[in-house]
């Protein structure tokens, strides 16, 4: 696909790539709110009208949500959830790094759900309840209880997307829980892992500089170095070892000149 002027603008000041029907949320221009949420009002919002775009556009074709968040408000993620759960596409899930708190409500909720190996998510409860100012003690009272409503329905939705009940989730929320993305698939809160891929046929000038013999005193030299840098007195003997790389014939790296290769257009 030829790179022009507008797909580069969408993409870095837009967070969104129409022509392979991507959103991208919780990056760089969607922003943070000053307590670094990415659920906010605007991001939520933009996304919504990114859908909505799409699904006029292609209602019958898959739309991608690729997120790495924080959390944030869960008002903002409930409006999100029920945009996507009223959405004629699929939504696709992909999610790396961090998936935590709001998120993990949205990742549970859209209808393929696909993570990085090494992500991490965060399970609790919303949080909310911690911004309650002081004030009238009815006041007080009418915010614990629709702090109780927003958290049963937040359960309900772990609940509704997974194979764990209602009552589990009620549980698991009371404190930071970390699970990995094995863990997440377990739970039915997640579908599948991006395999990476067999990167051997890029490396080969990576492997060809690991088999290269050291020297064994200059590596002795460099390790007594490095543990004088980090003021260690003493240093478990290590051998060294190559890491097994594996080979995909589909991978192949192009070496045209780079005068050859047309300019890539940046944004303005």
């Amino acid at each position: 696909m030829a790179i022009t002027d507008t797909n580069v603008t969408q993409i870095l000041d837009y967070d969104v790539d129409f022509k392979k029907r991507r959103i991208y949320f919780g990056a760089l221009v969607q922003g943070h709110d000053e307590n670094g949420s990415d659920f906010t009002w605007r991001s939520v919002e933009r996304a919504i009208r990114q859908i909505h775009i799409m699904e006029n556009e292609a209602p019958a074709k898959p739309i991608e949500l690729h997120m790495s968040s924080g959390g944030g408000c869960p008002y903002a993620l409930l409006r999100l959830y029920d945009v996507i759960q009223s959405c004629s596409c699929q939504i696709k899930f992909i999610g790396g790094g961090e998936i935590c708190s709001a998120a993990t409500w949205i990742m549970a909720g859209c209808d393929e759900r696909l993570l990085y190996p090494n992500t991490r998510i965060l399970i609790h409860d919303s949080g909310w309840g911690e911004s309650i100012a002081p004030g009238k003690l009815t006041d007080h009272y009418i915010d614990v209880d629709n702090e109780k409503l927003l958290q049963n329905k937040l359960n309900s939705i772990y609940a509704d997307n997974s194979i764990m009940p209602v009552d589990f989730w009620t549980e698991m929320v009371k404190r930071d829980l970390w699970i990995s993305a094995e863990e997440a698939i377990m739970l039915g809160l997640a579908d599948k892992i991006i395999q990476p891929r067999k990167r051997g046929s890029l490396r080969k000038n990576r492997i060809a500089s690991m088999k290269v013999n050291r020297d064994k005193k200059d590596m002795s030299k460099l390790l007594r170095l490095l543990k004088d840098r980090i003021y260690m007195d003493k240093l478990s003997k290590l051998e060294l070892h190559i890491p097994e790389e594996k080979f995909d014939k589909a991978l192949a790296v192009d070496n045209t000149p780079v005068e050859d290769v047309p300019a890539v257009v940046t944004a303005p």
